[in-house]
């Protein structure tokens, strides 16, 4: 007997063979009507998807330009030949230089690469910017706060003699050199026409040699070749007291007696306690007025006190009892002489020039004030590339013959005016070696440069570097009708003249 499967199978055959005969005339058919149906259905899925998607393929390979370049904010940036533009009141104005663009678009703009043929029926207006504004700027992760270093160098001349120049490297982390030590000084001269000035260089500081009044033989430099530099070099060093000797007054006037014979005001004296330094004192008509060995050795090597207080004989240091010191001392202050505590205590020791090898001030930016010092540095990595006029720049005075700032780097400085005060103003100093001033600090923002990248340095050492334009964002919005304003070289200057003169 049949089973219920066995009629359900029968039935399914039947109606199977019926469903084939009459729509493909074959009841013997392998294939089932429904399955031709279902394998085109799916080829025809499979065909559409890759259509769709070839065309997505080609729609973002040539994308069709949107509407957002019209947004305020936007620097526009032909496609095919880099030309920038802003959109504004239905017109395309042309931007002459990218810092005019991004002081235009602010530090929120942002850049939208936009093809020819969509530009090609926009109405155009008059080209605005800064003429002169740099056309490339660092990035903020590239402003740097690395050292900077005035170098003392020197280049031949026809004759074959070397004559003194002076190069700047900006922002360049240096080699390691080594810095003069706390008894250590760097004798140098400049000359200035006929007549030659010799300074000190010591603790970053630089100070001039009476010559005029010994000072160079009174503290044993008298034998040792000074280094001739110029004077964009020694602007850079901050200016101490003059190592020269006192003008006393009086002269060679009567005193009282001390070491058991009669004095003379201007005469020296030294009063020796067993443990303790040796103590210097100049008789002024106050009293004995403490000196240091420094102003000792200038004093006793001056043809004045020679001729006054020791009647042309040679000044000798008389050795005074303490008890008697004391009872003969000036009232504190007496003779104090501005600056003089920056002079050094004792002579430190001249060094000479070495070969191979070049001075130069190092500037370490910090918090407060920047360290300064002098270093020496092998000549090859005191080299930068010459500096040259430029239209719309003005020289540096004194000027620059060579500089270094690394390339795509920067610095957003602050001048210190009184050594330790900023005067509020900013520079963004760029890898051509000019600095650019801002007009107001906002300025720093609209560039995207945060306030933790402002390096605090000297004003002397910014003085140095080539001027360009103000960048300022209303005359970056404004039109530019003509190229860059001549250069206004620094009224103390004179005349304009070469920036590496």
């Amino acid at each position: 007997m049949q089973s219920r499967r066995d009629q359900v199978q029968a039935y399914t055959f039947t109606v199977g063979r019926l469903t084939s005969g009459m729509l493909m005339a074959d009841p013997d058919a392998i294939d089932t009507p429904m399955n031709r149906t279902r394998r085109g259905g799916v080829i025809g899925l499979v065909i559409g998807a890759l259509i769709c998607a070839g065309f997505m393929v080609v729609g973002l390979l040539l994308p069709k330009d949107s509407d957002a370049w019209r947004q305020p904010g936007v620097l526009i940036m032909e496609k095919e030949t880099g030309a920038r533009y802003v959109y504004g009141a239905g017109t395309l104005r042309p931007v002459i230089n990218y810092t005019s663009a991004k002081l235009v678009t602010g530090d929120k703009g942002t850049v939208q690469q936009v093809s020819r043929s969509t530009l090609a029926d926009v109405p155009r207006g008059t080209p605005i910017g800064i003429p002169g504004a740099p056309d490339s700027l660092p990035a903020a992760d590239r402003l740097t706060d690395a050292p900077w270093r005035v170098c003392a160098t020197s280049r031949p001349a026809d004759d074959g003699a070397l004559v003194p120049t002076t190069t700047l490297i900006a922002g360049v982390t240096p080699q390691d050199a080594p810095e003069l030590g706390q008894n250590e000084a760097l004798l140098v001269t400049t000359r200035n026409g006929i007549q030659s000035t010799d300074l000190l260089l010591w603790h970053g500081t630089r100070f001039r040699l009476d010559s005029a009044h010994g000072a160079l033989q009174s503290l044993g430099y008298g034998t040792v070749e000074p280094l001739a530099v110029d004077d964009a070099f020694l602007s850079a060093i901050p200016a101490g007291a003059d190592l020269a000797p006192w003008t006393v007054p009086g002269s060679g006037s009567t005193g009282p007696r001390l070491g058991g014979r009669q004095s003379r005001v201007g005469q020296l004296f030294v009063v020796r306690t067993p443990g303790s330094p040796d103590q210097y004192y100049l008789l002024d008509r106050a009293g004995l007025v403490p000196l240091t060995l420094t102003e000792l050795q200038l004093l006793r090597g001056d043809p004045r006190t020679r001729q006054k207080a020791y009647a042309g004989q040679q000044p000798t240091v008389m050795t005074v009892p303490p008890d008697e010191a004391a009872q003969h001392m000036a009232p504190q202050g007496t003779a104090a002489r501005a600056g003089a505590d920056t002079l050094p205590v004792r002579p430190p020791a001249a060094l000479a020039p070495q070969a191979g090898s070049v001075p130069c001030l190092q500037v370490t930016p910090g918090e407060a004030a920047p360290r300064q010092s002098i270093v020496r540095v092998a000549a090859a990595d005191a080299m930068g590339m010459p500096v040259g006029m430029r239209q719309g720049v003005a020289p540096s005075c004194p000027g620059l013959d060579a500089i270094t700032v690394r390339p795509g780097s920067g610095i957003l400085a602050t001048p210190l005016s009184g050594g330790t005060t900023t005067s509020g103003a900013r520079y963004l100093v760029t890898d051509d070696g000019i600095k650019y001033p801002l007009a107001t600090p906002a300025v720093s923002g609209l560039l995207s440069y945060p306030d933790q990248n402002l390096v605090r340095l000297p004003s002397a050492l910014l003085r140095l570097l080539p001027t360009g334009p103000v960048l300022d964002p209303d005359r970056a919005a404004d039109p530019a009708l003509s190229g860059p304003e001549p250069a206004s070289p620094d009224p103390e200057c004179g005349p304009a003249r070469r920036s590496g003169s």
